[in-house]
C-alpha cells in the first residue's frame, strides 16, 4: 500500500538516494545531505504553520516505509526572493527608407510569477512512473491545497525541465548563461540550488536577449520540455493548465500556469464525513483519500464508493476519519 505524508528528518538518507538515482535533476532539491536536511527542516516548519514561505515536501512510501518519491509545493513562489523567468516577447524593427519591417523574438528577465503557488520538486522511482503512484504523488498536492485553501494563491505555476544533451548540458545555457556565469550548466544549476535564484539577478543581464543571436539548437530548445517530463506535461494539460510565454532562465524549459478554481481535480474533489468498512457496491472505483491537516496530512489510494458523504470500502482497517476524496479516473 502506498501512502503520501509530509517528509520528516527520518527520510533524509532515503531522499538523498532517491535524488541521486533520478536522471532529472531538481534545482529545488540539491542532492547534498546538508542542504536536504535544511529543506526537510524548513518543510516541517511549513507543515506546522510556522513558516509560510517554506517549500512543503511530500514523500511517497510503500507498506514497509520505503521512500519511493517526493513532490513539493511552494505556497508563494519566490518566498523571500523573486521568482525569475525569461518572458518570450517581440520587438519590431522597421525602416521606412529600406521598406523593411521585422519582428524579432526576445527574452526579458522577469519576476512576474513571484507570489503564485508553484508545484515543484517531483521525483519518482522510474519503475512507478507509469502506475497510479504517479497520480497519487502528483495530485495529493491538490488535495492538500484544497484542505488548506487559505494558505495558497489563486493561481498555480509549474516549471518543466528543459532539453539537455547526453552529457546533461543545456545548449540554451551554453549560448546565454554560461557567457555571464562562466560555469557550465550542471555546475550553475547546482550552485543556484545551493544559494538561491538571487544569483540570476546578480549575473544575468537585465537587457532583452535576441534569440536570433543564439545557435539554431539553442533557439529550438526554448520552451521545449525534457522527454522524461512528458507525463507531467500531459497531467498538467489535462488539469487545465496552459503553457505560458515564460521559460526557465537556465534550460529554457516551459512554465505552465492556471487558476486553481478551473483545475479539473479541484472541481472533482468531494468531502466525506467518515470512512466505513463494508460493501462499496457495483460503483466502486479507485479514489485518492486525504485525511488530517498540516503535519498530520496523509493521502492514500483506496477502492470504494461515496455513499451519503461516507466513504465505503472493503478495507477492514479503514480509518474512521473525515477528509477529502478525489476519483482517480477523473484525470
Amino acid at each position: 500500500m502506498w501512502q503520501v505524508r509530509p517528509l520528516s528528518a527520518a527520510d533524509l538518507g532515503a531522499l538523498e538516494a532517491l535524488l541521486h538515482a533520478n536522471p532529472l535533476r531538481l534545482s529545488t532539491l540539491p542532492a547534498v545531505r546538508d542542504q536536504l536536511a535544511e529543506r526537510i527542516a524548513g518543510a516541517e516548519q511549513g507543515f506546522a504553520g510556522l513558516d509560510s514561505d517554506a517549500t512543503l515536501l511530500f514523500g511517497l512510501h510503500d507498506g514497509d516505509g520505503n521512500l519511493l518519491g517526493v513532490s513539493g509545493i511552494q505556497p508563494f513562489a519566490g518566498g523571500d526572493e523573486p521568482f525569475y523567468s525569461y518572458r518570450i516577447d517581440e520587438l519590431v524593427h522597421a525602416s521606412r527608407h529600406l521598406s523593411i519591417h521585422q519582428r524579432q523574438s526576445v527574452l526579458y528577465l522577469s519576476h512576474e510569477l513571484t507570489g503564485l503557488t508553484s508545484l515543484c520538486s517531483f521525483s519518482l522511482t522510474p519503475a512507478l512512473r507509469e502506475t497510479a503512484a504517479f497520480d497519487l504523488l502528483s495530485r495529493c498536492r491538490l488535495l492538500y491545497i484544497a484542505a488548506h485553501r487559505h494558505a495558497f494563491a489563486d493561481e498555480l505555476v509549474c516549471e518543466i525541465q528543459g532539453v539537455w544533451d547526453d552529457d546533461g548540458q543545456s545548449e540554451f545555457w551554453k549560448n546565454v548563461g554560461e557567457l555571464f556565469f562562466g560555469l557550465d550548466f550542471i555546475t550553475a544549476d547546482h550552485q543556484c540550488a545551493l544559494h538561491g535564484k538571487t544569483v540570476i539577478a546578480e549575473l544575468l543581464p537585465p537587457y532583452p536577449i535576441y534569440t536570433t543571436l543564439l545557435s539554431d539548437k539553442a533557439q529550438a530548445a526554448i520552451a521545449q520540455s525534457h522527454p522524461g517530463a512528458q507525463r507531467t506535461v500531459d497531467w498538467l494539460e489535462r488539469e487545465g493548465l496552459e503553457k505560458t510565454r515564460f521559460v526557465d532562465p537556465f534550460d529554457a524549459g516551459p512554465t505552465y500556469r492556471g487558476l486553481l478554481e478551473k483545475m479539473h481535480s479541484m472541481n472533482t474533489i468531494q468531502p466525506f464525513s467518515a470512512q466505513r468498512s463494508g460493501d462499496p457496491g457495483a460503483d466502486a472505483t479507485t479514489w485518492l483519500l486525504a485525511t488530517g491537516e498540516g503535519s498530520e496530512f496523509s493521502c492514500v489510494l483506496a477502492e470504494g464508493s461515496l455513499q451519503d458523504s461516507v466513504f465505503i470500502s472493503r478495507d477492514p482497517g479503514a480509518e474512521d476519519a473525515p477528509g477529502l476524496a478525489l476519483p482517480l479516473e477523473s484525470n
